[in-house]
């Protein structure tokens, strides 16, 4: 089993062609007399995934492609900043949600320990000369909860009527930041590969330039979707060892009730054993 150059899927030893993207394979390669991967440098270990579609950045110089990808590492990075912020104000209401939801419980809370106390002050005994101090007692608790709750609301209510209805406006402002720098960026990056369009990719062929282990943007490129497969085979192994360590996991402790179930099922035959002795002894 060999995988794809340029999208990573799964191919046949003898594919000569990948089913999902139409790249040519190693074995294609080597019949079309081109060169071995194994027998280019490491730099050229991966071959062009894609020819450049894109004839301006194709003829731009190394410095040239980093000025460029300079400009897109800073708007990329400005929208992570802008999308932190969004991300932020969406758990500020999910958190101003959960403290609503901490008031009403403590105020519920605290009307049962309210009415249990006063309860049980009714039915008592009148000779239980005890039940006024454990009233008085349980009373005195139930005010924890209902100060909290009582607090919790405040704050809920202080959100909705000054903090929130600032966020609605900014984060439409910050969407629509977003939405007018995409627009700025997209007819570039229409030129660049799809696995290309993100941050992640423009910092680490941007890297490979100026580290000098790529000239030109193909070659950066390829270093790129040859490091991002390995990164998603690495998650890959990552999440079935994850996965194993559950199931391990749901096996010992299958495995623990099994032997609880067992000694219990032994000590009952045992009591039952002794049980039918303590008979036959009394007949």
């Amino acid at each position: 089993m060999m995988f794809c150059r340029h999208c990573g899927v799964n191919m046949l030893d003898d594919a000569m062609f990948c089913v999902k993207c139409g790249t040519k394979s190693a074995v294609a390669s080597d019949n079309c007399g081109e060169p071995s991967p194994k027998a280019m440098p490491y730099r050229y270990t991966v071959a062009t995934p894609h020819p450049v579609r894109m004839s301006s950045l194709g003829r731009m110089s190394s410095a040239q492609l980093i000025k460029l990808l300079t400009s897109f590492d800073e708007q990329f990075a400005r929208i992570d900043a802008i999308e932190e912020g969004i991300q932020s104000a969406y758990e500020l209401m999910r958190r101003n949600k959960t403290e609503y939801d901490i008031g009403l419980a403590c105020l519920l809370l605290s009307g049962l320990i309210g009415a249990g106390a006063l309860l049980y002050g009714i039915v008592c005994e009148p000779w239980n000369h005890q039940a006024p101090v454990s009233v008085l007692i349980t009373c005195a608790v139930g005010i924890i909860p209902l100060l909290v709750g009582l607090n919790q609301l405040r704050v809920f209510k202080h959100n909705v009527e000054n903090v929130l209805p600032a966020l609605y406006p900014a984060i439409d402002t910050n969407e629509r930041t977003i939405a007018d720098i995409r627009k700025t960026m997209r007819p570039t990056l229409l030129l660049l590969p799809a696995s290309c369009r993100n941050g992640k990719a423009n910092a680490y062929i941007l890297q490979m330039l100026i580290c000098g282990r790529a000239d030109d943007f193909n070659t950066a490129a390829s270093l790129w979707e040859e490091y991002d497969h390995r990164r998603r085979l690495e998650q890959l192994e990552r999440d079935k060892v994850q996965e194993t360590r559950r199931q391990t996991i749901v096996l010992v402790i299958s495995a623990l009730a099994q032997v609880s179930q067992a000694f219990e099922v032994k000590r009952q035959t045992k009591a039952l054993q002794d049980l039918r002795n303590d008979l036959n002894i009394q007949h």
